[in-house]
């Protein structure tokens, strides 16, 4: 499977499950703010060091308006799927990135917080 492959599967993944995760617009979407915070929660935590086959998972998705969707969950490896889309998936709509998200995403779709 080739990287352009993995990042389409990754966008289309995103658009799966876009309708079905509770959704939030900010103006800026910040790195500290709306994704660190979302995986900082106690169950989360607990949820990844309990079971290392769960992952803590940001997914963006560049929009044709130049606006961002961010898809931030628990993925289990295991599984290949979403953790409990209702409780534990959260997407951001945002106008621009903060410096620090446009820093650790980079060119990427997808990054894995560890």
């Amino acid at each position: 499977m080739s990287l352009i492959d993995m990042i389409e599967g990754w966008i289309d993944f995103l658009e799966s499950i876009w309708n079905l995760i509770k959704r939030i617009v900010v103006q800026i979407l910040s790195f500290a703010r709306h994704i660190l915070k979302f995986f900082k929660n106690p169950d989360r935590l607990r949820q990844l060091k309990e079971d290392s086959n769960k992952l803590a998972i940001a997914i963006k998705e560049n929009l044709d308006n130049g606006e961002y969707r961010v898809v931030n969950c628990l993925f289990d490896n295991a599984e290949k799927k979403v953790v409990d889309l209702d409780n534990e998936a959260l997407g951001i709509e945002a106008e621009e990135l903060d410096q620090q998200t446009e820093k650790i995403f980079g060119k990427r779709e997808m990054v894995i917080l560890q």
